[in-house]
């Protein structure tokens, strides 16, 4: 029974490939939706999905290596089966099935494409009437206090915006291949360094269903925070966001009287 165990450990190894794939492609979205107490799945990014299926072909490799009889045996199963006819069954499943997976790969990477018509987008939307005169509460702190908050945001940016501004603000967060429309890149300096803090302030609060009726849709992913972040946790992340992506907030003009 062992050595006709054995003699499988191809059709094992390759079973086991296809099931890492069932559980990251099918049930890990609906897992962290779950464990994350969301009300959507919460999709695997098409680039961590390919390095979970290297990882998954590698490991399998590294077991049947581990040993010259355990490579041995499955390399014997591309030999004649004889009268194993379940060998015989699953060497000819294999042996038309690897051409189709060839021929499907590059028919998808090279048939043509559809595209979303191209929509006139207004990147940043007219500040709400109630949000223009807010402050940064710790704008006129002193030095240590505003190090603090700068550091507390910082921290409060890494476990809530990470996911899909990425470490570095910079849009490449793991979800962020997950969207149609990619998370903001926060380097650019065409982004937040062209907004006063209260503007930041009320996207992240409202986040994209407080987004104002013209011009929908806005297709945006952005949730509103302002159930989950105090008003105190927004600024902090505000300061910190900028100092992480490297910009300063746009400053207030002076009206003129």
């Amino acid at each position: 029974m062992g050595n006709r165990k054995n003699s499988y450990s191809m059709i094992v190894a390759i079973v086991s490939i296809l099931i890492v794939f069932v559980i990251i492609k099918f049930i890990a979205p609906y897992a962290f939706m779950y464990l994350l107490a969301k009300d959507h799945t919460m999709p695997t990014p098409s680039t961590l999905m390919l390095w979970y299926m290297i990882l998954a072909i590698l490991g399998s490799l590294v077991y049947v290596s581990t040993s010259d009889l355990k490579w041995a045996k499955f390399l014997s199963f591309i030999l004649p089966a004889g009268d194993d006819k379940t060998k015989a069954i699953f060497q000819k499943i294999i042996v038309i099935s690897f051409p189709l997976l060839v021929g499907w790969f590059a028919y998808s990477g090279t048939m043509p494409g559809t595209a979303s018509p191209v929509e006139l987008r207004i990147q940043h939307p007219t500040l709400l009437q109630e949000y223009e005169k807010l402050e940064n509460p710790f704008a006129n702190a002193d030095k240590e206090t505003k190090r603090r908050c700068v550091e507390e945001g910082k921290i409060l940016y890494q476990q809530n915006c990470r996911p899909c501004h990425g470490s570095k603000a910079d849009g490449n967060g793991p979800f962020a291949n997950a969207f149609r429309l990619r998370p903001i890149n926060f380097t650019d300096p065409g982004t937040i360094a062209t907004v006063v803090e209260n503007f930041a302030f009320w996207r992240i609060k409202e986040g994209g269903p407080g987004l104002p009726n013209v011009s929908t849709p806005w297709d945006s992913a952005m949730p509103a925070w302002k159930d989950v972040l105090t008003d105190t946790q927004i600024w902090k992340i505000i300061m910190g966001e900028y100092v992480t992506a490297g910009v300063v907030a746009r400053q207030r003009e002076e009206m003129e009287h």
